[in-house]
């Protein structure tokens, strides 16, 4: 009866599929092309090796300090060794901040897992923001001072397994402060009984080490992983002023990615604690703060600044484009003289709606609305916010 149906038999039909799948490969044979990149691919092969050629001058364009804004200027960068690397630049910025740093890292050791490096910087910020010190500073009290440290150190990482590494090192910092180049001094509203290191240039031996677990695809852009990671710090001041104090920032960031990674959720906790001896105290413009890019965005550099610290960021990400993320984020912190004041009680928030631009590796820029109690803050900056 089937064939009086005009149905094929099974077999029949099975020699016809195969019959026209041989055909259809018999014709993509005949067109088969290498792979052309696209314009995109193009251009960020090319970025690509200029970042990754021997040697090269290249132009600085990023930030060189907190509430410096936007910094250009001449670098070089040279290779020796096959692995050791050579790097320095000058940057200024259009509110006048200027840097100069540098730094030569050894050839690897260890097949890689170790690596050392040497290294220098001098900023010179005119007039950085100082608002008073706790979670209820007001912005009527803004005021400025020049900030003018010089650091020169040595730094050693270990790669003790696939994600995790340990490391530490050892600086000379010296520190330089005075009246602020533009807007109310401090001196005019604050005063060294109130504001710790106010009107003193400490000089200090800092020691630092570290540990940490980092799952991250790259430190610059990723879609997945996680960052674990704690830093102790030991600030030694030369001239056995009251200006000794030890410091942990510790910081917890995880990416889960949703639907073959086009949709990622990426939370992130970050606490900084400071402890003195008795009859220490720290210095006012070393002590953990809140604002900027990516601490507290829509609150300007340096907007909450005490001896303790707690953070709390969440981001709903998706790809809008090949290269192109955009991002919903939710921000909320506080500072607190005291450790035990760390706590969700009287948290700082801001929240908004962001654009990232992004190479497979490093996020290239970032530009993002953000809206806190205080009002509504245009954010750029160059880098991820976390």
């Amino acid at each position: 009866m089937i064939g009086s149906l005009g149905l094929p038999a099974p077999g029949l039909a099975q020699e016809t599929r195969e019959e026209q799948l041989a055909a259809a490969q018999a014709e993509k044979s005949q067109h088969l092309h290498p792979y052309v990149p696209t314009v995109a691919e193009r251009r960020i092969e090319r970025v690509k090796n200029a970042l990754l050629a021997p040697s090269t001058f290249y132009p600085f364009i990023g930030s060189i300090f907190p509430g410096g804004w936007l910094a250009v200027g001449p670098g070089y960068r040279t290779r020796y060794a096959e692995t050791g690397t050579f790097d320095v630049h000058g940057a200024w910025s259009v509110k006048n901040y200027k840097a100069l740093d540098a730094s030569l890292r050894l050839p690897s050791l260890a097949n890689g897992r170790v690596g050392i490096d040497v290294h220098g910087n001098w900023i010179d910020a005119p007039r950085v923001a100082f608002y008073g010190l706790g979670n209820a500073s007001r912005t009527v009290d803004k005021v400025s001072f020049l900030y003018r440290p010089t650091t020169i150190g040595v730094s050693l990482r270990l790669q003790a397994a696939p994600f995790f590494a340990i490391g530490g090192g050892a600086d000379s910092l010296d520190i330089r402060t005075g009246r602020g180049a533009r807007g109310t001094p401090i001196e005019q509203s604050f005063t060294a009984a109130g504001v710790a290191g106010l009107g003193v240039s400490p000089s200090y031996v800092r020691s630092r080490v570290f540990a940490e677990f980092d799952s991250r695809e790259s430190p610059g852009y990723t879609r997945r992983g996680g960052l674990y990671r704690i830093d102790w710090a030991d600030y030694r001041e030369t001239a056995s002023a009251p200006y000794d104090f030890r410091r942990i920032d510790a910081e917890v960031a995880q990416f889960v990615p949703l639907l073959r990674e086009n949709w990622v959720i990426a939370v992130r906790a970050l606490a900084s604690t400071t402890d003195t001896n008795a009859g220490d105290l720290v210095p006012f413009f070393l002590m953990p703060d809140l604002g900027g890019s990516s601490r507290l965005r829509g609150y300007p550099s340096w907007r909450f600044r005490d001896r303790n610290r707690l953070l709390l960021s969440g981001e709903y990400r998706w790809t809008a484009g090949q290269f192109i993320d955009m991002a919903i984020f939710l921000d909320a912190g506080k500072v607190a003289a005291r450790r035990a004041d760390l706590d969700l009680a009287d948290l700082k928030t801001s929240y908004g709606l962001g654009v990232r631009f992004h190479t497979p590796a490093a996020t290239v820029m970032r530009v993002e609305v953000a809206r806190t109690v205080e009002g509504t803050s245009l954010v750029w900056a160059f880098g991820p916010s976390f």
